[in-house]
């Protein structure tokens, strides 16, 4: 209980002087995860390549945080993504993400650097990893943003984030004010990845420090993450999408056979998942992918802002509907009234004959 009231008296020290003297913390660090202790994660350098842009307004550096299993393997692929130094942690406990570790070793590193702004995928170790760092510096979290920009509105230099709220019906504007660091998780697919690589960067390892004794539950076997379907939508050039309106699992499934002619991928909006016409990881949208595709068709898709926000940086939108009022016609570029299920009928009539 003592160690408990100590953290607690740690933390809340921490808080007092974050509310009074904000101008200590400069930089923007982004959580640079490494994906099944493979390869860095794609939303990672995503975020990076927006968080240059971030770091550049601002006059402060890039830097990327690293934890992982013989984490050296991963730091020249960070390197090409604008940051100006690395700072990085490598030890076999590292492999997996462990919410104690991660937490404990994270938190060390915000208080002997104390970063302005601090981005993490939003991913099941980011979202994990963000809410209790977010906790233990008493500053706020802003979960799934769609955008970040600066603004001297309410304060000089704050990250204004953008995100849907209320089930996706609005979108709001939030700022933290009196805490640091700000704190935010990025959907795959939101920010496109761009390489910059700088002609100096830093890089720091610092030592394993957690005492391996506090850890109370111990890993015995692997976790089997990388058995689960992933999804490549973020990454496709052409995507098809269904939703409700083409109303059997039967005409869904048709979709696939669209794409097989196309070299398309298939997502759609929650409602298939609902029915049981795709699986889960296929949801484009707010709980979902965000895509970023040359071409978006959408069969039969009503247009609900969930689902929008998830297809807004496709460059082409192509929404077939048989209610001329559907709220997809608004924000696609081409419209089709018309029946979803007889179009693609016709889709695949044409591809067969050829």
């Amino acid at each position: 209980m003592a160690l408990r009231e100590s953290g607690r008296e740690e933390i809340n020290s921490m808080s007092a002087q974050q509310v009074h003297d904000l101008t200590e913390y400069k930089d923007v660090w982004v959580f640079t995860e490494i994906k099944d202790h493979e390869e860095v994660h794609d939303t990672a350098l995503e975020i990076l390549s927006k968080a240059r842009e971030i770091a550049d307004k601002l006059d402060q550096q890039l830097v990327a945080i690293v934890l992982a299993l013989e984490a050296e393997q991963y730091l020249e692929t960070i390197k090409d993504y604008g940051v100006d130094k690395i700072i990085y942690i490598s030890h076999p406990n590292l492999k997996h993400y462990h919410e104690r570790i991660f937490t404990s070793l994270v938190y060390d590193l915000i208080k002997e650097y104390k970063p302005s702004v601090f981005l993490f995928p939003s991913t099941e170790a980011g979202n994990s990893l963000a809410a209790r760092i977010a906790y233990r510096c008493r500053t706020g979290l802003v979960s799934d943003v769609l955008d970040l920009e600066l603004s001297d509105e309410h304060g000089k230099n704050l990250l204004l984030t953008d995100k849907p709220a209320y089930g996706g019906n609005i979108h709001v504007k939030i700022i933290c004010p009196h805490a640091r660091p700000q704190m935010c998780t990025i959907t795959g697919g939101t920010f496109i990845k761009k390489k910059s690589r700088k002609s100096s960067i830093e890089v720091i390892k610092k030592e394993y420090t957690f005492d391996d004794r506090n850890i109370k539950i111990k890993i015995i076997g692997t976790p089997t993450r990388k058995d689960k379907p992933t999804a490549t939508l973020s990454d496709a050039r052409f995507v098809i999408g269904g939703g409700h309106g083409l109303s059997t699992k039967e005409n869904f499934e048709k979709l696939f056979e669209l794409a097989r002619f196309t070299n398309g991928k298939v997502g759609g909006t929650r409602r298939p998942i609902i029915e049981g016409w795709m699986s889960e990881h296929l949801q484009i949208g707010i709980s979902g992918e965000s895509i970023n595709c040359d071409l978006y068709i959408a069969f039969g898709i009503s247009g609900a802002i969930q689902h929008v926000v998830g297809i807004t940086r496709s460059k082409t939108i192509v929404a077939i509907n048989k209610d001329p009022n559907c709220a997809l016609f608004k924000v696609a570029d081409y419209c089709i009234v018309a029946d979803a299920t007889d179009i693609l009928e016709g889709l695949l009539k044409y591809y067969k004959v050829d």
